[in-house]
């Protein structure tokens, strides 16, 4: 914004709230308050649709799309013809973090008798593939215009609005699409109170000595200077500086410096400027703005710099470095200097208290000296809950009283902890109750325990998505003992490992050898031998063969050999080892093979996971879970391995070399559920801080985890640099080029480097380099994936990132390879444009071809597309299986077009590296990776064949469940043509949801915000399968994987009857029929138990399995952290996040799972309380329909609880569940009204269906035959252009 916007209160600029990057010159509007920088009131709402992008279909000349944000409803965007629906998309700015409250439209003024549909919609994290509708409203009249006001306000990154139907008097409306105005109302989120202009107050001395009047700077005046030297720039090589020593140490936020302001300036005049600042304990000068440019015109004679985190300070220095101009020598001088700072606490002196004006840390912001500045009103505001606050006493005391003080708008709810040496904390209280707090605050004996840091977690709030704390108060005395130090963590560089050690042929084979003991048993080895030998052709591959009465195999590398075992172990010895329920009942012989069997595969890469994989499925492995999943992996011929583990120690090492303490490291640092998207740079914090321990014991778990992989063939892809640092950086490095980059699902996202800077060329060398220390040369693939879903480029060209990222990771390691998801549009044109002659050191991963490949992309503007197929532009690539979201569980696959398209992609590209498996999360779903994993081996590498499916079941039934079974097979082919078939599986993200673990309500869509909870297969089809798989029980009960299967089936049986009785519940609400209603949802809670129980009887499916792991983790840790790495498990799979992340950002339920103890504890105490509200309201009694809010009180306590779950099954037999099942919640055996009984059905042969209005078939929708066709995908769809009422009917003719 300009200042110029602002012209005639250029005497009223005391009053700016500062919100800029630092080294960053803004001008923003101002307020009259002579003295104080006043925060905007929450309530307050600003309109940000004229900093938006917009987007129209087209614009009549003289009427373009800017017209509807210039605030002026007088003048008019309008289309350049008549077609109907007309969509207008508005792209809010790039660093947005506000929260958007309402959406207002205004129309034409004065066509009264106009009217026009409006559908609402809005885009998370720029993904405007899958929109989520907010409204749809009909406008009668123009005059009316539409406004819509969200319950909670939402973080989104774009609006889209659609206008369609347009009528006149209610008749078909012959006018065009237009808008006179959008307004998007954002929240304005208020500070914590008010700032107080300081500079008044201080000592000033200057280079200068006494030259000039000094009380011309803090003023008010901005015509008058402090000319501050009696001479030029020439005569101070050093620079002019003015020193302002504050009259005590404030909490400083923001400053601002104003210079001579003139209309016009002849002389040009430009200045440069640094300001320091020191507390009153610091020794030397701390850089807080470099390089600051400013001018004497409006847009540039005023500049506000806010400090990236509040600062104590109790001198200022400000230097003018430079100042260019036309007219000579010219002396220095500014017009006025503020500085504001929190004063609310100050003179409360607290005597009682320990902790008075002691060091405070948080890891949450905000003015952290109100904590313990002897004031119990004024309130301490951290970004968000969960957060900690920590007061260190600086020496050792014997505790007697702890007392907190918080607000008394609603109740807080918080634990207390103590700690020696600020690592360990050992939990003293807590406070779970729903009390407010008192005036005399809420008080917690101590018992005399020693300590010297005091923590206060605050987990939650009831009025405030933010914590908050007036005071902590500490009583006790001093306890003469000696102060710990805190112990520092100790990882050793890789060099110096015991894991830096050359691999050889037998270490190879032995780890081979290793895979046969642990998955079939020890006895089995000495039934094979091994032998590696590089193919002439340079290809992977494996031959197998009799020698000696044993099996032979021989491979080019560790997992070619490990492949060949597994297809031994398939084809011959019908034994099936998987993520999830093994059958490994071998032989009592060895099979002999006759000849050899030979398998090549032209492609070198045959890749593993998403970034999400690591916290969805792998958030709390361990050592066992990693030795099983590394065998899985050798076995299935992957050879090229995402692997995140111990990360943080890069990162604690980096920003350690930064300049950031210990402490403030860890604070940046992602809890263990949350560290993917830490690494995508879309928060950071978040889920932490971890414990010390973390960091080493991580670090030996990637260094074993990583020395079998080099055993193996394998390669890990470690992490690629492309400029994330924290929000704070410039406090420790001022010359750092920063892009701020907004929220991402309303967390603060990380700041990113310009690419294109020298900081960025840096910053990468330093990564590299203690990236090299965790773990050595481990590897030379890096992924990354700049400006991640949304990220601000701040205008930079993508191909000038993508060369500056690649140069940088290329200088590190001249072999390496970049890594590229593509996904939601990345990697552009431009980006691929970027890599140049280097594109051989790239590698994109085409994440979700198996439903919207982008390899053939043939649009040049997207994906590098070209005529035939464009290949991201001639760059190595990888068709990958993403499948799951979120580890949301059901059965779902698109294995047919897999199956064919990695053939097809085999024969027509020039450029695949081979195929990868990126999803959300693994361990489900087992045949489909089974399937994919086979579909590049062949005898000819050069002649990839499909695979005959028919016979690849038969097969695959067989040896998972450990015995012939036709009935297994019939059971198979249903699922391939039902949940496995493509056709009925391209809605959404992910596999259908079950409404069961939807919040409850009348109308579900989804369970989470980008799902959805359409099945379009028969779901009595599904019921078939799961009464064959049934049929040979007692035959094939002893396999584990058959075991898993069955439960899989009945669960998702269970779903789809789920999804038809809470169909007909609102229905019967709807009709006001209050004995149906409670006879249907009855039985429906009884399905939710049916859940409850067939979920239960595998490890799998046990919330227990998964919280239970993260309890492993915190052995060796401290009380803080065992709830906290339990909390990171339980949030993530409902809540995500906190308040704002859960229900403004849309995270809510996005990892829902049909998991045992969630499903009783979690989803079905929603389902209860819903239920008995609609039936007092069914009653006519008071009833109460729960807010967002009130559903988040509910579901974060779920998350925070810490009661135990069993990690053991059940023991209840599948038989006898799913015989109960089939007969008592099925929809075959579901009571059904008359019209849904099929056998009263006419037969549909000979009707015809018309309609007095028809769209032309698109996509899904179209003529009135689609009624008639038996397809639920399709529908009759009128004009979307719109018509007469009196059109729209449709006829059945018999």
């Amino acid at each position: 914004m300009k200042n110029a916007k602002f012209a005639g209160v250029q005497r009223l600029l005391s009053a700016v709230f500062a919100a800029t990057v630092a080294l960053t010159s803004v001008q923003i509007p101002v307020y009259a308050t002579p003295q104080t920088q006043a925060a905007e009131q929450t309530s307050q709402l600003v309109n940000i649709a004229g900093d938006c992008e917009i987007t129209v279909p087209s614009s009549q000349s003289g009427y373009g799309a800017e017209r509807m944000t210039d605030g002026d409803s007088s003048t008019m965007w309008i289309q350049n013809d008549g077609t109907w629906p007309s969509t207008v998309s508005l792209k809010l700015p790039a660093d947005n973090t506000k929260r958007i409250k309402k959406v207002v439209l205004k129309f034409e003024s004065g066509q009264s008798a106009w009217g026009v549909d409006v559908t609402l919609s809005h885009a998370l994290n720029n993904v405007t593939s899958d929109l989520v509708i907010d409204n749809t409203a009909t406008v009668t009249s123009f005059d009316d215009g539409y406004e819509f006001t969200y319950d909670t306000a939402l973080s989104f990154t774009h609006t889209f609005i659609e206008l369609s139907n347009p009528t006149n008097n209610g008749a078909a409306g012959g006018f065009w699409p237009a808008l006179a105005e959008v307004e998007i109302w954002a929240e304005n989120e208020s500070g914590e109170e008010s700032l107080t202009n300081v500079a008044p107050a201080a000592t000033i001395t200057s280079v200068g000595g006494d030259y000039g009047t000094k009380s011309n700077l803090t003023d008010e005046d901005y015509s008058s200077l402090y000319v501050f030297n009696g001479g030029g720039m020439s005569t101070l090589p050093d620079g002019a500086w003015i020193e302002m020593e504050l009259d005590r140490e404030y909490p400083v936020k923001s400053m601002e410096a104003a210079f001579e302001h003139l209309s016009s300036d002849e002389n040009n005049f430009q200045f440069t400027f640094d300001i320091y600042g020191k507390s009153s304990t610091d020794t030397e000068w701390q850089t807080l703005f470099a390089g600051v440019n400013a001018t004497r015109l409006d847009d540039g004679y005023l500049q506000t710099l806010t400090l990236d985190s509040i600062k104590n300070l109790k001198s200022v220095r400000i230097v003018i470095t430079s100042i260019t101009n036309t007219a000579g020598d010219p002396w220095p001088a500014l017009a006025e200097f503020k500085i504001f700072a929190d004063t609310s606490g100050s003179g409360s002196e607290d005597t009682e208290s320990i902790a008075y004006k002691k060091p405070v840390h948080t890891n949450a912001g905000g003015v952290v000296s109100r904590i313990n500045d002897g004031s119990t009103i004024n309130t301490w505001t951290g970004e968000r809950y969960p957060a900690y606050v920590d007061i260190d006493l600086e020496a050792n005391y014997k505790l007697d009283e702890i007392q907190v003080y918080t607000p008394s708008a609603g109740y807080s709810q918080y634990s207390v902890y103590t700690s020696m040496d600020g690592r360990d904390f050992e939990k003293l209280a807590e406070k779970s109750d729903k009390e407010n707090c008192p005036a005399k605050g809420e008080s917690y004996q101590a018992n005399k325990k020693e300590a010297r840091i005091v923590r206060v977690y605050v987990e939650y709030q009831s009025e405030s998505s933010k914590a908050l704390i007036n005071e902590i108060r500490v009583l006790g005395t001093p306890s003469g003992t000696a102060v710990q130090e805190t112990p520092a963590v100790q990882v050793e560089d890789f060099k110096n490992s015991a894991y830096n050690v050359t691999v050889t042929d037998q270490d190879t084979i032995n780890e081979v050898k290793g895979i046969i003991e642990r998955r079939i048993g020890a006895a089995y080895k000495d039934w094979f031998t091994f032998e590696l030998s590089v193919a002439a052709n340079g290809y992977d591959y494996y031959d197998l063969s009799q020698s000696n009465g044993k099996i032979h195999i021989k491979g080019n590398n560790g997992v070619s050999l490990a492949t060949g075992l597994n297809y031994y172990l398939k084809y011959y010895c019908n034994v099936n080892i998987s993520q999830v329920g093994d059958q490994v009942t071998m032989p009592k012989s060895i099979i002999p093979v006759e000849g050899t069997v030979h398998k090549e595969t032209k492609f070198p890469v045959r890749y593993s996971y998403n970034y999400c994989t690591l916290s969805y499925s792998m958030a709390f492995w361990g050592e066992e879970e990693w030795r099983n999943e590394l065998d899985w992996l050798a076995l299935n011929g992957v050879n090229v391995v995402l692997d995140a583990t111990a990360q943080e120690e890069v990162w604690r090492r980096f920003l350690t070399e930064l300049g950031y303490t210990h402490q403030e490291a860890k604070d940046f640092i992602a809890g263990p559920a949350y560290y993917a998207w830490a690494y995508m740079a879309n928060l950071s914090g978040y889920g932490g801080p971890v414990h010390d321990t973390w960091f080493t014991e991580r670090t030996e778990l990637a260094r074993k985890n990583q020395l079998i992989m080099r055993k193996l063939g394998m390669q890990p892809v470690l992490q690629g640099y492309s400029g994330m640092v924290p929000v704070d950086i410039t406090s420790k490095d001022p010359s750092a080029e920063v892009i701020k980059q907004g929220t991402w699902c309303s967390f603060q996202r990380p700041s990113m480097l310009r690419t294109d800077s020298e900081s960025f060329t840096k910053y990468a060398a330093l990564f590299y380099k203690v990236q090299k220390e965790v773990y050595g040369d481990s590897a030379h693939y890096y992924a990354t994936d700049p400006f991640h879903e949304g990220g601000n480029t701040g205008g930079m060209d993508s191909a000038v990132i993508s060369q500056k990222v690649l140069a940088s990771m290329m200088t590190a390691d001249p072999h390496a390879t970049w890594v590229i998801q593509s996904w939601q549009g990345n990697p552009t044109t431009a980006l691929l444009q970027g890599l140049g002659d280097n594109r051989n050191h790239a590698l994109v991963l085409d994440l979700y071809a198996e439903k919207t490949p982008h390899w053939n992309e043939t649009n040049p503007g997207y994906y590098g597309g070209a005529e035939g197929g464009g290949e991201f532009l001639n760059t190595p690539w990888v068709y990958c299986m993403l499948n799951n979201f979120g580890g949301r569980l059901g059965l779902h696959g698109h294995i047919d077009n897999y199956v064919e398209g990695i053939v097809n992609a085999s024969k027509q590209a020039e450029h695949m590296a081979g195929i990868g498996i990126t999803p959300e999360a693994s361990v489900n779903n087992p045949v489909l990776y089974d399937l994919f994993f086979e579909t590049i081996w062949a005898d000819d590498g050069n002649n990839l064949q499909k695979i005959n499916l028919d016979e690849w079941f038969k097969n695959y039934v067989t040896r998972r469940y450990g015995a012939d079974s036709d009935s297994a097979y019939q059971a198979m082919e249903i699922l391939h043509d039902t949940v496995y078939n493509p056709a009925y599986n391209m809605k959404g993200q992910g596999a259908p949801e079950s409404v069961v673990n939807a919040r409850p309500g009348l109308d579900i869509g989804a369970a989470s915000t980008w799902g959805n909870a359409v099945v379009d297969y028969d779901k009595k089809k599904l019921e078939k399968a799961a009464e064959l798989l049934l049929a040979d029980y007692d035959k094939l009960k002893n396999s584990a994987g058959y075991q898993y299967d069955l439960a899989n089936v009945l669960e998702q049986v269970l779903s789809n009857t789920a999804q038809e009785y809470q169909k007909k519940m609102a229905a019967a609400f709807r009709s006001g029929d209050a004995e149906e209603f409670s006879t249907l949802s009855d039985k429906f809670l009884s399905i939710i138990d049916m859940v409850e129980k067939v979920t239960g009887t595998q490890k799998e499916f046990l919330v227990g399995t998964w919280i239970n792991g993260a309890k492993k983790l915190a052995e060796n840790s401290d009380d803080f952290t065992k709830e906290l790495y339990e909390l990171n498990a339980r949030s993530l799979i409902t809540t995500w996040g906190s308040y704002d992340q859960a229900i403004s950002g849309g995270l809510i339920d996005y990892s829902n799972r049909q998991w045992a103890g969630l499903t009783n504890d979690y989803y079905k105490m929603r389902w209860e309380k819903w239920i008995t509200e609609r039936k007092k309201e069914l009653a006519g009694e008071s009833y109460t329909n729960y807010s967002a809010q009130d559903w988040f009180e509910m579901e974060w306590a779920w998350a925070r609880g810490t009661n135990k779950y069993s990690g053991t099954p059940n023991g209840l037999d599948l038989q006898g569940l799913g015989t109960d099942v089939l007969a008592n919640y099925s929809l075959t055996n579901m009571p059904k009204d008359p019209a849904e009984d099929d056998s009263r059905d006419l037969p549909l042969e000979g009707m015809t269906a018309t309609a007095g209005s028809e769209q032309a078939t698109t996509g899904s929708e179209g003529p009135a035959s689609a009624v008639l066709d038996q397809t639920t995908g399709t529908i009759w769809h009128s004009k979307w252009s719109g018509d007469a009422r009196e059109n729209l009917w449709i006829d059945i003719a018999l």
